[in-house]
């Protein structure tokens, strides 16, 4: 007994776990971790057997999603695995990323796939309920018949014989098409192709059958690319189009036979002949329809599947190929819609083909606006992304909205069925300022903030964020966010998640002239001051905060006390500086490569990145500082009225900056204390007096307004101006005159001649000659073709987001 306890003390089993790659799963959302089990038994420190086993945890992220935080992820990841070490913590990030990023592809793409291989089952369901009774008999008397590859000779000879024996012998050779593994055989057979190419050029009129079959063989080749020269050297697409016209105008004939027999029981109620012959028409009609629907699929699919080729698709649309699917979309089977709609989506893509379609413009969108209220889910989505492509256009997005396409969007994006796809299309449709205006709009307002205060992720989805925006540009709008304390919410949600399109929407929101609006934000300044502080090195949410206080022109807001409290002078003034630094780098840094210069320390002043946004708002900031009059004698005390003028000369090319400075000057100079600083310490005079003949309109009426302000208070000034004004409309008579012989100004130069009356007089214009480019004096007058008097005036800017991709 005992020498078996020691026996069993001297056995040991060892066991080790060896951790090895860390691969990604083929499909699904996971990490696979692969390792090695080695199991061993040690008799007295000696092995005695071994065994080695591989195996694999596959560790599923249900988290992952376009908006998830990759390195947090990849850390709970490390933590909760023992299988991976913490310093392969980068592998497993890159390995998210590559998830993450597999994921949005699959999603933009796989709506395009699934379309063609649904379609593609369509094709046997679409056949069968057109077939008659004796149909049905053939057909089973061919599947009770098996095709084979060895009677192919058989098959060849039948389509030299009558119909019935050719649609008998394509019926077998369309058994065989369908299987991939006969395509290279029936491809190499110049005979069998001859003969259906021939059959169907010769006989495409007697049988419909015999067509459609012809076709499908031809589209099961197709459906490959490589065969693709096969198909187009026996000039199938030609031939499905002159099919497709001859169907569309034997449907137009039906049409004109039923209204004949419905004619003759209008005008003979009680005769049951006629009753009886309409009644029989209805049947013929609805069976004869089914078999072309079945015709039409088979050709519109074969050519849809050529079309990927784009010299293709060009010869294709210049035969019609837009009327004959518009034509199409008043039918009643699903699968032909569908694919309808897949082809006209494909081809929107294209500029030159939204312009046929345009043409026909007023038969489409009726036709498109009833099928975007069916039941049918996959049409209603192909329809809503053909409108999706179609609303990139700006003619399309007119007559959407002035055929209510918006109103019926808004409908779907209230019931169950709404998608990302419908908002997007709201989105587009918003793009146009006037018809952000439409009541219809607005209703959809309480259900947007719904989703973005719900959304857990930590960014809201942008087609949210995108169509938030748009409404947000209008004042009605905006006080229907800002009910029931939507302001509170979305301000702490956009703290929180510190995002930029979140706050470019307060932003729209506060630049609203309606003060009670703007008083709201009131409540929440010392949060946002606090954040524009931590994001100096984030400038897209940066610039959204200076904007929102930019807008807040209150006269009653203390904005001494604000800029005390956060030494906003201090940072106005770094900005400037800095701006100033990177413009003075970027003209003597022409032969510095931009690689060199990217990866320069003078790109960056005290953590403030170059970007030309961020000046613009601090000096939109600046202005709207200058409302209180306690400002100025602080901005009299530092060398910030000397950075403006600095900033007007380097970023002269710029006509949003400069015509912010000039306002800002407007404003200081309605103050004594700056007032002093920019008249008798400056040259600012002198530039006002440059542009006040600048092609942009809004910046001569604000230095108009300067020169105004300057000539009320000082009386010499106000001579030199006069004259100044007087010189520069006369300009044309002044140049005449030094030209004409015998005249008393004959011989003296335009500046001469332009003082001549007063010679003492002095402008002082400094660099005058060429700032920004003067105008002439026509050029002056003549305000209504002027491109610029559309730009927006003093403040904030709508700031629009870009649509959505082509589908």
């Amino acid at each position: 007994m005992g020498d078996s306890t020691n026996e069993s003390e001297s056995l040991q089993v060892r066991k080790k776990i060896v951790p090895g790659t860390i691969d990604v799963h083929p499909t699904d959302n996971a990490i696979v971790v692969n390792y090695t089990v080695q199991a061993a038994i040690v008799e007295n420190g000696q092995l005695v057997i071994g065994d080695k086993r591989s195996s694999q945890k596959v560790i599923r992220v249900k988290a992952l999603h376009a908006n998830s935080n990759i390195a947090s992820l990849a850390q709970e990841v490390v933590d909760k695995c023992k299988l991976i070490h913490a310093n392969r913590l980068t592998e497993v990030e890159q390995i998210l990323y590559y998830l993450q990023q597999r994921q949005i592809a699959h999603c933009s793409t796989d709506a395009v796939e699934s379309d063609r291989v649904w379609l593609r089952k369509q094709l046997d369901k679409v056949r069968k309920p057109s077939l008659g009774d004796e149909e049905k008999i053939n057909m089973k008397a061919v599947q009770d018949e098996p095709s084979s590859m060895f009677k192919m000779d058989n098959y060849i000879e039948g389509l030299y014989e009558d119909i019935p024996e050719k649609v008998k012998s394509t019926r077998s050779i369309l058994q065989l098409a369908k299987v991939p593994e006969n395509m290279r055989l029936l491809i190499e057979n110049e005979s069998l192709m001859s003969a259906l190419s021939r059959v169907l050029r010769e006989d495409g009129r007697k049988s419909m059958e015999l067509v459609t079959n012809i076709i499908y063989i031809f589209f099961c080749f197709s459906n490959f690319s490589e065969f693709h020269s096969i198909v187009t050297a026996n000039k199938l697409g030609d031939m499905c189009l002159r099919l497709t016209d001859q169907e569309v105008t034997r449907f137009d004939l039906w049409v004109q036979d039923l209204r004949k027999l419905e004619a003759n029981v209008s005008q003979a109620p009680n005769d049951k002949s006629s009753i009886s012959k309409l009644d029989q028409g209805y049947q013929k009609f609805q069976n004869m329809l089914r078999k072309q629907d079945q015709l039409l699929f088979v050709s519109f699919h074969l050519l849809l599947n050529l079309a990927e080729d784009t010299g293709i698709e060009v010869k294709i649309v210049k035969r019609d190929i837009v009327k004959y699917l518009v034509d199409i979309l008043d039918r009643k089977t699903p699968e032909l819609l569908v694919l309808a709609i897949t082809f006209l989506k494909k081809l929107s893509i294209f500029r030159e083909n939204v312009d046929e379609m345009f043409k026909h413009a007023d038969d489409l969108l009726p036709k498109l606006g009833f099928l975007i209220d069916t039941d049918n889910s996959r049409l209603n989505s192909m329809t809503q992304r053909l409108l999706l492509n179609l609303s990139h256009d700006s003619r399309f997005r007119s007559l959407l909205v002035r055929q209510e396409f918006h109103q019926k969007l808004r409908d779907i994006f209230h019931s169950q069925n709404s998608s990302m796809l419908t908002l997007q299309l709201l989105y587009q449709l918003s793009i146009d300022e006037p018809s952000r205006f439409s009541p219809i709009f607005s209703t959809c307002i309480p259900q947007i903030i719904q989703m973005i205060l719900e959304y857990k992720g930590d960014r809201v989805n942008i087609e949210v964020m995108a169509f938030a925006i748009n409404m947000s540009t209008v004042l009605r709008n905006a006080q229907i966010i800002c009910q029931d304390n939507g302001i509170k919410f979305l301000i702490k949600k956009a703290v929180k998640s510190n995002d930029p399109l979140l706050f470019k929407m307060l932003r729209n929101i506060s630049q609203h002239p309606d003060e009670n609006t703007k008083m709201m934000f009131l409540d929440y300044i010392d949060d946002l001051m606090r954040l524009m502080l931590k994001s100096m090195s984030n400038p897209d949410v940066l610039i959204e905060i200076l904007g929102i206080i930019g807008n807040l022109t209150i006269a009653e807001f203390d904005f001494k006390k604000l800029a005390v409290a956060y030494d906003l002078l201090q940072f106005i003034k770094n900005i400037f500086q800095t701006s100033i630094a990177n413009t003075q780098m970027d003209s003597k840094s022409f032969g510095i490569s931009e690689t060199n210069r990217k990866n320069s320390d003078l790109t960056k002043i005290d953590g403030v990145c170059k970007n030309d946004d961020l000046l613009l708002q601090v000096i939109i900031l600046l202005s709207t500082m200058s409302l209180d009059e306690n400002i100025s004698p602080m901005v009299a005390t530092t060398n910030i009225i000397p950075l403006l003028i600095e900033i007007m000369i380097a970023k002269e090319e710029d006509d949003e900056i400069i015509l912010q400075v000039c306002y800002c000057i407007y404003q200081f100079l309605l103050h004594d204390s700056t007032r002093t600083i920019l008249i008798g310490k400056s040259d600012v005079v002198g530039y006002l007096i440059e542009l006040l003949y600048d092609r942009n309109i809004e910046i001569r009426k604000v230095c108009d307004a300067s020169l105004s302000i300057i000539g009320e208070i000082d009386e010499d000034w106000n001579r030199k101006l006069r004259q100044q004004k007087f010189a520069w409309h006369n300009s044309e008579w002044i140049s005449m005159m030094t030209e004409i012989p015998g005249s008393p100004y004959s011989g003296m130069d335009d500046s001469s001649l332009m003082y001549a009356k007063n010679s003492s007089t002095d402008l002082s214009l400094g660099n005058s000659a060429g700032y920004r480019g003067a105008l002439s004096p026509g050029m002056y007058d003549n305000d209504s073709d002027d491109e610029e008097a559309r730009q927006s005036g003093i403040g904030g800017s709508n700031a629009l987001l870009n649509g959505p991709g082509l589908y």
